[in-house]
């Protein structure tokens, strides 16, 4: 009997030692990480309010969580897209304006881990590289330089989807899909170093009309008066680089917290 309890001792203590070292280990919430108990009965709203709370915190970046500042957001990678006879190439994105966003509606399942969301920009700026060459609207476009884009009322629709899963006795949430569709109300953009500054074809241009004017510029003009139709083949760069931020982002924000702590009972 007394070895017994002994044993019993000796497993409650090992057991108590076991699990104080696990959620020893566990990082605080931060004071601007707004938790959304599962007993709220407006689980959305409080998920709303906790992401504007967040948006200065996003904006600067979080240091401490690898958090990459999100205005400015500096994309680095090559980014390419094939649309409908126009092939584009980006590089060294610089955007801002993704800061101002708001969310206009929210459906979530914290139990399944599924979001679906809208989120609105007014305006959203992006610098960078581009290599262009193809067609659209019937006018053939070639180039390598930097351009200067601008859009306005912007539309974002997300669906995230993830689930919880067990790591070492403890339920972290993992995200494992994101889409998002994105529209715009207008916008305008300048390509700089239109046709690699082809100086024959600019001769040839001049020689017609007899205007000395840069073919650039003129093309830079049809595709603005155009411009929605050349959105819808930027579309998928845009696409690809906010989802790949927003998803980078909510991984690097849940991985150190428990699907517990931050969705306590």
């Amino acid at each position: 009997m007394a070895n017994s309890l002994h044993v019993t001792i000796i497993i409650i203590v090992y057991y108590s030692l076991c699990v104080n070292n696990v959620f020893s280990k566990l990082k605080p919430i931060p004071d601007y990480l707004h938790i959304c108990r599962r007993s709220n009965p407006d689980i959305p709203k409080c998920i709303i309010e906790s992401a504007y709370f967040l948006r200065t915190k996003l904006a600067e970046g979080i240091p401490e969580f690898d958090v990459a500042p999100m205005d400015p957001m500096l994309i680095n990678t090559l980014i390419p897209t094939n649309g409908n006879g126009l092939k584009i190439e980006t590089t060294n994105l610089l955007v801002t304006g993704t800061s101002n966003f708001t969310i206009t509606h929210l459906i979530a399942n914290i139990d399944k881990q599924e979001y679906n969301f809208q989120v609105r920009f007014p305006h959203m700026h992006v610098l960078g590289n581009y290599s262009i060459d193809g067609k659209i609207a019937k006018m053939i476009i070639k180039g390598r330089g930097d351009f200067d884009l601008d859009i306005y009322g912007v539309k974002c629709n997300v669906s995230l989807l993830g689930n919880v899963i067990n790591i070492d006795g403890l339920n972290y949430i993992r995200f494992h899909h994101i889409s998002l569709g994105i529209a715009i109300s207008r916008g305008n953009i300048e390509l700089r170093n239109l046709f690699g500054g082809d100086k024959n074809l600019g001769e040839f241009i001049k020689l017609i009309f007899s205007i000395d004017f840069f073919l650039g510029e003129v093309l830079n003009m049809a595709i603005n008066a155009n411009f929605i139709m050349f959105f819808m083949e930027l579309r998928p760069i845009i696409q690809k680089v906010l989802e790949e931020f927003v998803l980078d982002t909510v991984e690097k924000l849940t991985q150190h917290f428990t699907y517990e702590q931050l969705f306590p009972d």
